[in-house]
C-alpha cells in the first residue's frame, strides 16, 4: 500500500492527516464515481469510539511517524476495498500508491469518501 492522507478531521483515526488505523475498509460495492464509496472504518472522535478502536491501531507506524522527519508518511494503514469496478483494487486491497480520504465535516461514515477511486470503465 502506498502513502494515506485524510481530511476527515473528525475521526478518531486521523491524527494531522494522517490515519492511525491498521486496517481500514473502504465501502462502495457497486460505485462508478468517488461520491459512491465511505471510509467504513471512520468513527467520530470521542472518548468511547477511542477506547473502541484501540484493537485497530496501526502502533509501529505511530511511532515510526514520532522520529521521523514528518516529511515521509511512514504510518499507513492496510487498506481493504470491496469497491469492484476500482482500477485500484486487487482482490479486495487497494493498490494504489497515494490514497486520498475526503470527509472534512464528517460526523459519520456517509460523509466520507475514497478520493483516489477511479472507476474502470
Amino acid at each position: 500500500m502506498g502513502k494515506l492522507s485524510c481530511n476527515a478531521d473528525n475521526c478518531v483515526n486521523n491524527v494531522g492527516g494522517l490515519c492511525s488505523a491498521d486496517i481500514i475498509s473502504i465501502k462502495g460495492r457497486d460505485a462508478i464515481s468517488s461520491s459512491e464509496t465511505v471510509c467504513d472504518t471512520f468513527k467520530q472522535k470521542g472518548i468511547m469510539n477511542a477506547l473502541s478502536s484501540m484493537g485497530n491501531t496501526n502502533y509501529v507506524g505511530e511511532i515510526e511517524q514520532m522520529f521521523s522527519d514528518f516529511h515521509e508518511i511512514l504510518m499507513t494503514p492496510e487498506v481493504h476495498c470491496n469497491a469492484k469496478k476500482c482500477i485500484y483494487n486487487k482482490q479486495g486491497i487497494c493498490g494504489a500508491d497515494n490514497l486520498f480520504i475526503y470527509g472534512p465535516k464528517a460526523t459519520s461514515v456517509q460523509n466520507t469518501e475514497c478520493e483516489t477511486f477511479i472507476n474502470e470503465r
